[in-house]
C-alpha cells in the first residue's frame, strides 16, 4: 500500500516517521499514541504505524475464529444517529480509522492499534490469556464487568495460574490516569531520553498494588511479571508495538 498522505485544508505531502518520544494524538484513529509515529512536520499531521499501513481486507483475529474484519477510514454508518461505535477491545468510542466485522452474530469492532493484540502473552513463565471477560476481579478496578456504554465489556486477560486478571481497558486506563497526573505531558522533546525514565516511573503500578489483591509476600516475580505485561499491552495499543517501553517498565522495578 503507498504512503499515506496528510490532508489537511487540502495540502498533501508523503508522512516520515518520525523517532522521537512524545504523546500525540494519532489523526487515523483519533486515539492517542507515543513513541515513533508517521508525522508531517508542516501540517503537524500524525498516524500509528498501524494507521498508516493498514492490513489489505479481510483481516482475521486468531481470538474470534469465524471473524473477517474490513478497514474503514470513517465507522460505517450505525443503527441511529445517536447511537456510537465502541472498540471490543478497549471500550472506548471509534471516531476514525478502524476494523469492522460483520460476519458474525454480533459485530465486532476495533481500533487499528487494538486489533495488534494478541490471543497470548507469555512473561517468563506465566502465560497470559485472551477471555471476553475476567473470571475473578479485574487487579485494576476490582470488578468482574466494567460494560460502560450498555455494549461492550472490552478483553480480558488472565493468567493461567489465576493470579493475575485485568481487563484491558483498565491497563489503558492506569496509564492515562498517570499521565494526566503528570500534567498530561510525559516527554519533553528536548530531553526525551531523560524524560521519558521519568514519566514511566511514574507508571511503577503504585496505584495498582494498593487496590491490588492486597496479598504479601509475592515477592519482586510477581510485580516484574505484572509490569512487564501491562507495558506491553500498554505499548501495543498506544502504537509502539516494540521493547521500548516494556524493557523500560523492567528497568524501573524496585
Amino acid at each position: 500500500m503507498p504512503n499515506q498522505l496528510c490532508t489537511p485544508n487540502q495540502l498533501k505531502h508523503e508522512l516520515e516517521l518520525k523517532e522521537y518520544l512524545k504523546p500525540y494524538t494519532c489523526d487515523g484513529c483519533k486515539e492517542i499514541g507515543f513513541g515513533p509515529r508517521y508525522r508531517c512536520e508542516k501540517c503537524n499531521f500524525d498516524l500509528h504505524k498501524a494507521c498508516m499501513f493498514p492490513q489489505d481486507s479481510p483481516i482475521f483475529h486468531e481470538f474470534f475464529p469465524q471473524s473477517a474484519f474490513e478497514f474503514f477510514k470513517t465507522p460505517p454508518r450505525a443503527c441511529c444517529d445517536d447511537c456510537k461505535k465502541f472498540c471490543d477491545a478497549c471500550t472506548k468510542p471509534i471516531n476514525g480509522f478502524m476494523y469492522h466485522c460483520k460476519k458474525v452474530k454480533v459485530e465486532l469492532d476495533l481500533h487499528p492499534c487494538c486489533r495488534n493484540l494478541n490471543r497470548n502473552y507469555k512473561i517468563e513463565d506465566v502465560e497470559f490469556n485472551l477471555y471476553k471477560k475476567v473470571k475473578g476481579k479485574c487487579m485494576w478496578c476490582k470488578k468482574r464487568t466494567i460494560n460502560p456504554h450498555g455494549q461492550t465489556n472490552g478483553w480480558s486477560y488472565i493468567s493461567e495460574c489465576g493470579e493475575y486478571h485485568v481487563h484491558v481497558a483498565c491497563v489503558i486506563e492506569m496509564a492515562l490516569e498517570e499521565w494526566h497526573k503528570n500534567g498530561g505531558n510525559w516527554i519533553n522533546a528536548n530531553n526525551a531520553n531523560q524524560d521519558q525514565q521519568l514519566a514511566l516511573q511514574k507508571l511503577n503500578l503504585k496505584a495498582i498494588k494498593a487496590r491490588g489483591r492486597g496479598k504479601g509476600g509475592k515477592g519482586n516475580k510477581y510485580w516484574r511479571i505484572l509490569k512487564v505485561f501491562i507495558g506491553t499491552i500498554v505499548s501495543i495499543v498506544l502504537g509502539d508495538p516494540t521493547t521500548v517501553l516494556v524493557s523500560l517498565f523492567v528497568e524501573l522495578i524496585t
